[in-house]
Formats: structure tokens, sequence, C-alpha cells
């Protein structure tokens, strides 16, 4: 899918680039992309170079080490996850449990969008990244969200009488599996016949959730607002 991204008037549009001029978030998309193609952070700095059109010592004008490059292409992963959720919560509504599925939408196609970035996030942090503050922020925001929304169900006695951590990682093995069938492209091997259905990560996420929704829950999860990714083309970028 191409990058989507909020207007003003809450409508999605792709991202057409980067202006010219900006060397600093080229770089940062070309090793994103560079992750996304070798799964690995085995790559070189001339590498990130050749794609940009730039050389090794122009990076270093902008990035101390590859270590900080790394860094800030993690950070700037979660400022692209935030815009999908933001996006997907704007179109959830004030139904809390359609709000906790929109959270569970934006993550899973925003791995599809930019898997470099959700690998280096979810699979591959170094200890520079998780030793960054601003990057731990950003997490703890996500984090804290989640929890907020979890708790809020729990009160309107959605759920079943189960703790909260066992609800929370339930959710996140739900995301971060569904992510996965994508980023790795295993689906065409699981579920060759899913392939193509743009209602498959709604249909997963009610499958996962049913496991921890009480009837009241059951029922609540048949009205709520519908995956806002599902009608926008899943073209490679």
């Amino acid at each position: 899918m191409a990058d989507v991204l909020k207007t003003s008037s809450g409508r999605v549009r792709k991202k057409t680039g980067y202006h010219h001029g900006d060397l600093r978030n080229a770089i940062i998309e070309a090793v994103a992309k560079l992750i996304a193609k070798s799964h690995s952070l085995d790559f070189q700095l001339k590498e990130v170079g050749k794609m940009v059109g730039t050389s090794v010592p122009a990076i270093y004008r902008h990035f101390e080490s590859k270590q900080d490059l790394l860094v800030e292409t993690a950070i700037a992963g979660y400022v692209l996850q935030e815009n999908y959720r933001s996006y997907a919560l704007d179109q959830a509504g004030d139904m809390v449990l359609s709000r906790l599925l929109a959270v569970g939408y934006a993550y899973v196609h925003f791995a599809r969008s930019h898997p470099g970035y959700f690998l280096l996030m979810k699979s591959m942090e170094t200890e520079e990244i998780l030793s960054s503050e601003t990057y731990q922020a950003q997490r703890y925001k996500t984090i804290r969200l989640m929890d907020e929304l979890v708790t809020e169900c729990s009160s309107e006695g959605y759920f079943t009488d189960v703790e909260k951590d066992l609800v929370l990682a339930a959710l996140q093995a739900a995301a971060f599996g569904i992510a996965n069938l994508y980023t790795a492209d295993q689906l065409r091997y699981v579920a060759p016949g899913l392939i193509g259905q743009e209602d498959v990560v709604a249909r997963l996420f009610k499958i996962s959730l049913r496991a921890v929704l009480s009837e009241a829950g059951n029922r609540a999860v048949e009205t709520v607002a519908g995956d806002p990714f599902q009608d926008i083309p899943n073209k490679p970028e």
C-alpha cells in the first residue's frame, strides 16, 4: 500500500515523496527500503548513498554513525505508524471497541506499507535504539493508549473475567502475527485463498478478539466500524 497520511480535511492521500533537497529524509527512507529488501541490518552506508545519489561523507554530515542512522529511522517509523493510527482512530467513532480495533488495523497496514520500518522497530531494535529517549517515549505513548482502551473496554463489560495484561498480550500477539503474515509473505503459503481479499485483516482481528470477548463483547464486535484501510488500493511503493 502506498504511504497514507491525513490531510486537514481528514481524507487520505498517498505520500508523493520528499521535497527536493531533503536529503536527510531520503537517507532514512533508503535505509528502510534496504531493511525491507534484505530483512537484516547488514548493509553498508555506500549502498544507502547509491540509492539516494550521494556520498558516504554526505551521509555523515547528517548522521554521526550507522547506529545513529538506525535510531533516527526507527523514530521516523514511529511517526509514520502514528499517522496510520491517528487516521484509523478518526474513522472509528466513539465506540471504544471500534477504537481498539482501529489501533490494530493501523498497526497491520503500517507494516504492510512500510515493512522496513516495521521490521526495524519490532524485530531488529539495537541497543542504541532502545536507549533513545525519543523512541522510548513514542513506544510508551502507544502502550499507554492500548492500556487505556483495554481498561475502558473492560469497564464496558466487553471482555471476559481475565487479567488485563493477558488481554494486552493476546491483542499484541494477534497484531504482530497478522502483520508478519504480510511482511514475511507467508499468506501465500498458509492461506493462498485469502490473497486479494481486503477484508482479511478485519476478519482475522475479530476471530482473534473473540477469545477474550464476553457475550456483550461478541454482540458489540458485530457493530464496530470496519477497517478504514480496506478500500485503499494495496499497491507496492
